[in-house]
């Protein structure tokens, strides 16, 4: 789906515009249509068009705002400025009329239109706000009876008193420029779909794969390369040079050590040798690029990263990358850019943030960009096991080492992930008790199984993360000091969501895709005041509460758009408490838990927050142990 967003010039043509658009629209292309003036706050969220359709002061404040996106050039013609002259002749006789428009070579004209509309013409170039008041102004000094201009400057002179006429654009012009944003806005779906399958294709090889152009440029590099060759760390690898990744890797193009066409080297990668083979990409009239294929470099090496893939995958595992994690918002991009150093590094993590963040989605990427990645990631919630059952989970016990236990004995997580990584969720929860325990296998890389005399070395990395404030667990006496320095040798905090609402519509989009994927229903878009709508919410449940809302929209809304009222329908919008909304872009966050609303259960706020009722129990603890400390 590519979406498309027309600046209607006027008011007037937003009725004609909808139903233009109402006609051309496809399965493959959605189109908006608004009108504005002057510079609102939406012009710096259009980041999820990929086709914008505008015409003077809006179009080159957008050209300039999104240089990367395709903007297309609503403008006016000779024949357009004409009608507007004797459209203003006929309203105003006026003797000299002042024409307030973006010179564009106009000059040169301006005698002939002069003579046409009988009256003295002047032109005053309008680039941008400041030189439409300018005009105006200018017009005025030189004693000019009206005015003939596009939107700003009409609205302007409306404000002012002063005498004008609206340039507008014909039916055939506009239909003309949404027919070539249409086309533009086809082009940017049929590559897309190119994409998706060239990258399906990439990504179901075993072996990692790199496309470069003839210059050596990274064009495009399958899972297995990303991991291989480091690219979560390179943050521009896609269009860098391919001797940026080292390993003594060449491509057709090189002037110094061109490479064959199916020529095969062996090169180093971490201590590890591995075969790479040369592809020439092909064009009709010469060659455009290599195909770099890296694979292990022993049959030997192949089988037994092949078993390891095999026990990975039948043990626990990561499920996410650092490509998992949607941030378009500036702080929350430098979080997973601090995110990546620390999955280079090989001590323990502390995650921080507010329940629904995002934190696990955090700790699978930091294990799946590491030196751990092909080991096994083991995640345990802490807060839902009572401290007996937590203990034999993490550490394991020994056959009838107690009533109830298994005759095997069991092997505890931190066996199960040894190697490789442990996630402790919600570490804040786990009593005192065991946090002794906790932190001993921690300084000394073995744990003991309950009932047994006999201790099993360890190879783990512990990612931990919480929703407490940890300092002030450990001033109540409720969390050991040492436990948290030894955790946080490398800590990060995840910012909630009302703190990057430029995060919130690209997260529902992606959710709305998948779940309306899983259910075989058209994907939800969302009106330009639905977004509006969305981003101005302040998200008490943060991220899990976005999703909650997205199944609700896809599961009972059967329409294609998605308004203001359809979100007012859902109860997490219709009912949120005071305060829920910000009106200004630095308001204070809201408290981290608010009173029950009158009539309703904890279940139901629980089910609203997109958190389970245990978590609303211990918040609602920790706000009366607040109260009572004050």
């Amino acid at each position: 789906m590519v979406n498309v967003i027309v600046f209607a010039p006027s008011p007037d043509q937003l009725g004609y515009i909808g139903d233009l658009l109402r006609k051309l629209q496809t399965d493959e292309v959605r189109i908006d249509a608004i009108h504005h003036f002057g510079s609102p706050e939406i012009l710096n969220h259009l980041n999820h068009y990929d086709v914008i359709i505008a015409r003077g002061i809006t179009y080159r404040m957008l050209c300039s705002r999104y240089p990367g996106k395709h903007i297309t050039h609503l403008g006016f013609d000779g024949t357009d400025i004409l009608a507007a002259l004797l459209e203003c002749r006929e309203s105003y006789h006026p003797g000299k009329i002042g024409l307030c428009i973006h010179h564009d070579g106009l000059e040169a004209v301006l005698p002939g239109l002069s003579e046409l509309c009988r009256a003295e013409l002047r032109l005053y170039d309008v680039v941008d706000e400041q030189t439409a008041y300018e005009a105006v102004d200018a017009c005025r000094r030189d004693g000019m009876d009206a005015i003939v201009s596009g939107g700003t400057v009409s609205n302007i002179c409306r404000e002012q008193g002063f005498p004008c006429t609206y340039i507008h654009i014909r039916p055939a012009t506009l239909e003309r420029a949404v027919q070539e944003a249409l086309n533009a806005a086809r082009l940017i779906n049929t590559e897309r779909t190119k994409t998706n399958i060239i990258r399906t294709i990439l990504d179901n090889s075993d072996d990692a794969v790199l496309a470069v152009d003839e210059a050596g440029r990274i064009l495009e590099a399958n899972d297995q390369a990303y991991q291989l060759y480091g690219l979560a760390f390179i943050s521009d690898w896609r269009g860098g040079s391919i001797q940026r990744l080292g390993a003594g890797l060449t491509y057709i193009g090189s002037r110094d050590a061109p490479c064959r066409d199916g020529e095969e080297k062996l090169v180093t990668i971490g201590n590890q040798q591995y075969y790479v083979r040369y592809k020439l990409i092909s064009g009709e009239d010469s060659g455009v690029g290599t195909l770099i294929t890296t694979s292990a470099a022993s049959k030997i090496l192949q089988e037994e990263h092949q078993i390891r893939k095999s026990l990975v995958r039948k043990g626990p595992t990561a499920k996410y990358t650092f490509r998992s994690i949607i941030a378009v918002n500036p702080e929350m991009r430098k979080k997973v850019e601090i995110a990546k150093k620390f999955s280079r590094a090989d001590s323990d993590v502390l995650i921080t943030g507010e329940t629904g963040t995002g934190k696990e989605l955090f700790a699978h990427s930091i294990h799946s960009a590491s030196g751990r990645m092909a080991q096994p990631f083991v995640a345990i919630n802490c807060a839902t096991l009572p401290e007996n059952l937590l203990e034999s989970e993490l550490f394991g016990y020994e056959p009838g080492s107690f009533s109830g236990a298994s005759r095997e004995g069991r092997m505890g997580l931190f066996e199960l992930a040894h190697r490789g990584t442990i996630f402790l969720d919600e570490i804040g929860e786990i009593p005192v008790a065991l946090q002794a325990k906790l932190l001993r296998v921690l300084q000394e890389k073995e744990i003991r199984r309950i009932g047994s005399a006999s201790v099993i070395p360890i190879d783990v990395r512990v990612i931990a993360a919480t929703n407490v404030n940890i300092r002030e667990q450990i001033a109540l006496g409720k969390f050991r000091s040492d436990l948290l320095y030894r955790l946080n040798a490398l800590e990060i905090s995840i910012p909630p969501l009302r703190e990057r609402p430029d995060d919130v519509i690209p997260l529902m989009e992606g959710q709305l895709r998948i779940l309306a994927a899983g259910l075989g229903k058209p994907v939800p878009q969302l009106t330009v005041e639905a977004q509006e709508l969305l981003r101005g919410y302040a998200w008490p449940g943060n991220v899990r509460e976005l999703r909650n809302i997205c199944e609700r929209l896809v599961v009972l809304s059967d329409a294609e758009d998605v308004t203001v009222e359809d979100l007012n329908e859902l109860h997490s919008f219709s009912s949120v408490p005071s305060g829920a909304f910000r009106d200004l872009p630095a308001a204070p966050p809201p408290p981290a838990f608010s009173p029950p609303l009158p009539g309703k259960t904890k279940q139901e706020i629980a089910r609203e927050l997109g958190v389970s009722r245990t978590t609303l129990w211990r918040m609602s603890k920790r706000q009366e142990e607040m109260n009572r400390s004050k």
